[in-house]
């Protein structure tokens, strides 16, 4: 499985991604707010379908590099999204706000792989601009090498200097 994130189609990327974790537990990083600030955002979460999942960003707490200029306004951020599906243990679907026109839409698939840990599949869809959909591949890329972190028990590495990184290569391939 490779960690980079793909370009389905003009407005959708998708990550398949294998953690050493099971799927209890890659669970629980998705939906408990303490568990899920570690590696992306804080926030409460009502699991179940037509409930809200809240995104408390706060980048201090991931990283010790300052935010490039274009991302100074975005280290800190709330914002919420309703939840479209969850099924526990399997699959997470809500609604991911924008500031700009219409919002987007997150599916995270959990499976047990063959062998131990958990495959996820997260399809972020309608994805307006390249500018956008960069961000978004680094964003999420760098996200999910902090879990993959925790589940490997080091310390995770600097999420802003892991982003540029990423963001840099995603704008050169895409």
């Amino acid at each position: 499985m490779n960690d980079y994130g793909r370009l389905v189609d003009a407005n959708t990327i998708q990550f398949r991604r294998h953690f050493d974790a099971d799927v209890e537990t890659v669970w629980a990083f998705l939906i408990d707010p303490e568990k899920r600030k570690l590696w992306f955002c804080g926030g409460e979460t009502d699991a179940r379908v037509g409930g809200r999942i809240v995104f408390e960003f706060d980048h201090r707490r991931l990283s010790d590099t300052p935010p490039p200029e274009k991302y100074a306004d975005q280290e800190t951020a709330r914002f919420e999204g309703e939840i479209l599906a969850c099924e526990p243990l399997r699959r997470l679907v809500f609604t991911w706000p924008e500031e700009e026109g219409e919002g987007t839409r997150v599916e995270i698939d959990l499976s047990k792989a063959d062998g131990g840990g958990t495959d996820l599949v997260l399809t972020h869809r309608g994805l307006g601009s390249a500018e956008f959909r960069i961000g978004a591949l680094a964003g999420w890329h760098a996200h999910f090498d902090l879990l993959d972190d925790i589940f490997a028990g080091i310390d995770p590495r600097d999420f802003w200097t892991r982003h540029m990184a990423l963001e840099d290569h995603y704008g050169e391939v895409g």
